[in-house]
């Protein structure tokens, strides 16, 4: 297939419009900055071949340019075997497709059955179509990012590539060539494999013999190495002859004979050193023998030492240790001392408190009790101040029968009153206790002195009333 031209509108940022025309055969490379919409041109191109016009959802969604509702157009030429092809799709709105080639024109399904004939893939139930249905054409496009991920291939697909290797191999080892070859590898197989692919014998027996023939080689190589030293060794020798067989040469070797009795002249002197010299290491020798003893000595000494202290580590440790828990303990004693100071002290002044709180409540108690009390007194006293009055009243008036009536009634009125001065008559006993501030005992009764209710009456001709 050959793209000629592609024109795209309002499909994602590509809003106002792109085309791109006047492609060539070879490679078309379009250049552009980063995010100027390279990558939204081939996935409109790759929408118009391989999405169905049809499609809905999200996908059909992302083709809108952001924040508009157009409807996204797509126009590609193309050239499958020397025809050429118009396609066009408008996605979402008034939904369309159609191909045109030659004359022929085939509008909206009909365009969809085409294009799949024409290019050799297959659309999904639903959705957008994905890598796996682009046929063998998707073994050809590769997207951003995606260049060395492993290739999506649904059945048709494999299908399709399996059919067109088989053809491409079919042509090559097909025929009586194929058949030559295919021959002369078996009868070559046979030779040196049985047919349950193990090694004849034959071929074990040269794999040997291709193993000692490379032993015996490396032999050779080791003997010819030592052979070409032996003779750069000869080469060499054989110059030193021909230098000393020379006048100059010998004159130099004699020079050279002579030097060397001068050395040893010179080496007997050494010697001599020497001997001295070993004299006196001798010597060295012995006084370091002894300076090693004695760093012996200290070292044992040392070590002991140092036994020593590593037994009292673990005393001195625990000494400190000790040390450390008395510092602590006595830190502890101390604020435990202190703590009792502040809770003795805490607790006396709460006793002291709790003390004058009570003997404050006894007293707001007793003057609360002696107020009503005295109240209680005070309505006696008028109570009997009333009664004597009344008694009085009644000796000067003389008995009849409605006086006796009158009579009954104030009876009735004292016994009422006497029953009032009863509720209201009292005994206090106060004494004061040093754990409790006072106590206030009320007793009823009535004391000596105090007044008491009639005891008889005759109602016949007279009324008495006796009153103390």
């Amino acid at each position: 297939m050959l793209i000629r031209r592609i024109a795209v509108r309002n499909f994602r940022k590509l809003l106002h419009g792109v085309k791109i025309d006047g492609m060539e055969p070879g490679l078309t490379v379009i250049v552009g900055d980063n995010e100027e919409g390279k990558s939204t041109l081939l996935k409109a191109l790759q929408s118009a071949f391989f999405d169905r016009y049809k499609l809905t959802g999200d996908a059909a969604d992302a083709m809108k340019p952001f924040g508009s509702e157009v409807r996204p157009e797509i126009e590609v030429d193309f050239e499958v075997g020397q025809t050429s092809y118009r396609l066009k799709k408008g996605f979402l709105q008034s939904s369309s497709a159609s191909l045109e080639s030659n004359g022929d024109r085939w509008q909206n399904d009909s365009a969809e059955d085409r294009l799949r004939d024409l290019l050799g893939f297959s659309s999904p139930d639903r959705g957008a179509a994905k890598e796996k249905h682009r046929g063998l054409s998707g073994l050809l496009w590769v997207e951003q990012g995606k260049a060395f991920a492993p290739l999506q291939l649904n059945q048709d697909t494999r299908n399709a590539l399996h059919e067109a290797i088989e053809g491409e191999v079919g042509q090559v080892t097909g025929g009586e060539r194929g058949r030559k070859l295919l021959a002369a590898v078996t009868g070559k197989y046979d030779r040196y494999y049985t047919p349950t692919g193990r090694e004849r014998k034959g071929l074990k027996d040269t794999r040997g013999e291709v193993e000692s023939l490379k032993t015996l080689v490396e032999n050779l190589e080791s003997e010819v190495a030592q052979y070409d030293y032996k003779v750069d060794t000869l080469e060499k020798l054989k110059n030193i002859l021909a230098s000393y067989e020379s006048e100059d040469r010998l004159a130099q070797a004699q020079a050279e004979v002579q030097e060397a009795q001068n050395a040893a002249k010179e080496l007997e002197a050494v010697d001599a050193q020497i001997e001295t010299a070993e004299a006196r290491l001798k010597g060295a020798k012995t006084a370091f023998e002894f300076a090693r003893a004695a760093r012996q000595t200290r070292k044992d000494k040392v070590k002991e030492l140092q036994d020593v202290e590593t037994e009292a580590e673990p005393v001195t440790r625990k000494v400190e240790n000790l040390d450390e828990e008395l510092r602590l303990a006595t830190e502890a004693r101390d604020r435990a001392e202190d703590r009792l100071r502040v809770t003795s002290a805490a607790l006396e002044n709460a006793e002291s408190n709790r003390i004058a709180a009570e003997r404050e409540r006894k007293r707001a108690e007793i003057t609360v009790s002696l107020e009503e009390l005295d109240g209680r007194i005070q309505r006696a006293r008028d109570i009997q101040t009333e009664t004597a009055r009344d008694r009085e009243t009644a000796a000067g008036i003389p008995i009849d029968e409605a006086t006796l009536a009158r009579l009954h009634e104030k009876d009735r009125e004292l016994e009422n009153k006497r029953a009032a001065l009863e509720a209201v008559a009292t005994t206090l006993d106060f004494s004061p206790v040093a754990t409790n501030p006072s106590t206030l005992t009320a007793k009823h009764g009535m004391p000596a002195g105090s007044v008491e209710s009639p005891r008889k009456r005759r109602l016949n001709s007279k009324v008495s009333a006796c009153w103390s």
